[in-house]
């Protein structure tokens, strides 16, 4: 496999990616995206959680930005966070489920 094109984390951070990339050690990889049978799993489960985001003390979101470690950044399908909202635009720390 052919090493791809490395950019820095500030250079991933500020570009635009339709649809939005993973940034894995410095390389911006393409996410499995549009395909009607993921999509509407994605969809099934996002309305499963939202509706039981009061009761159960979660904030669901979907295709959210997730940085697992100083050089990982991940665009899971769907993200559960246990708690209130989080105040961050990218999640680092938050207790969460991300699939």
């Amino acid at each position: 496999m052919a090493a791809g094109t490395q950019i820095s984390v500030n250079e991933y951070l500020s570009t635009s990616y339709r649809p939005d990339c993973d940034y894995v050690d410095g390389e911006v990889l393409e996410r499995n995206v549009g395909e009607f049978d993921h999509s509407r799993l994605q969809t099934v489960l996002s309305a499963y959680f939202f509706v039981r985001e009061k009761q159960w003390g979660i904030t669901v979101v979907s295709e959210q930005r997730v940085q697992v470690s100083p050089t990982r950044f991940r665009v899971p399908d769907l993200c559960v966070v246990v708690g209130g909202k989080p105040a961050e635009q990218i999640f680092t720390k938050a207790p969460m489920l991300c699939i």
